[in-house]
């Protein structure tokens, strides 16, 4: 079976958390599968013309054309891993507010965004969610999207990287806490700041770390602190602290703070293990 994964960015241009589970997925794809992947922004007609023979495997599409999400969804086989809320032109509610000083629009039944975003949602073979809450939105707001397609697949790691974070877990913690300095809105660093100075808990800001490396920071803290100002549908930094034995402290925009799996350290690593074969299995059918 041909795959080709279509992402705004590949690990090797931007390392970021939704990058990181693409990556996890190509690497763990069965060997009897040709993979293949390219830019969002790359993709035209004619290359999905030519290549109708392949499943798509949509990720970050925020520079996929409107002319390709509809002629996909008339006429190709593909699926959708949903990293956050691409039915709205900000990727979420509550900052279309803060950058148009107006409610989310992007919605309403007139809205040409919204009826491009309905028939590329429902037309998918499968919508992969990061976690419950999420799906749950998406489901109450495209009334055509099925059910029955939608899946939570949640944030998926390498083998590699789950053998390395088990290996430094029991690492002696210091007493600060880790704050993600970073420049993306949604991940509320100074929300996360102003939270620690008053309730007086020791911090450091950590960025552009190498990956490793971050974990390794992470392994030596005794906690995270991450305030997140929208919904943030399964933070990889999240999942990374609990498996690293950090006490966390979070808001409920954090959306799969209260799933099963998460309630535990060992939980985490068991569900993070069959996260690869939970998605593959799909294709394989």
């Amino acid at each position: 079976m041909k795959i080709c994964f279509i992402a705004d960015a590949f690990v090797e241009q931007y390392v970021g958390g939704a990058e990181l589970t693409t990556q996890a997925l190509i690497s763990s794809a069965p060997k009897s599968f040709n993979i293949s992947k390219i830019n969002s922004h790359q993709i035209s007609k004619k290359i999905l013309e030519d290549n109708k023979d392949q499943h798509y495997i949509v990720c970050n599409f925020s520079r996929l054309s409107d002319e390709c999400r509809i002629y996909m969804a008339k006429n190709v086989s593909y699926s959708i891993v949903e990293y956050d809320y691409k039915l709205c032109k900000h990727r979420s509610f509550k900052k279309h507010k803060v950058v148009t000083g107006k409610d989310c629009d992007c919605l309403d039944e007139n809205n040409v965004f919204n009826k491009v975003s309905k028939i590329f949602y429902s037309y998918a073979n499968k919508v992969w969610f990061m976690s419950n809450g999420q799906k749950n939105i998406f489901l109450s707001s495209i009334q055509t999207l099925k059910e029955e397609r939608c899946e939570t697949l949640s944030s998926v790691f390498e083998k590699g990287d789950l053998l390395f974070m088990n290996n430094i877990k029991a690492n002696e913690k210091d007493g600060r806490y880790l704050i993600l300095n970073s420049n993306f809105w949604i991940k509320g660093t100074q929300e996360s700041i102003k939270y620690a100075k008053s309730n007086n808990m020791p911090f450091e800001t950590v960025e552009n770390l190498p990956y490793h490396e971050m974990l390794i920071k992470l392994s030596l803290s005794r906690g995270l602190i991450f305030m997140p100002l929208d919904y943030d549908t399964c933070p990889r930094i999240v999942i990374e602290a609990k498996m690293l034995g950090c006490d966390l402290v979070m808001n409920d925009n954090v959306q799969h703070k209260d799933e099963e799996w998460f309630r535990s350290q060992d939980s985490c690593f068991e569900y993070m293990k069959n996260r690869p074969e939970t998605f593959w299995k799909h294709y394989e059918q």
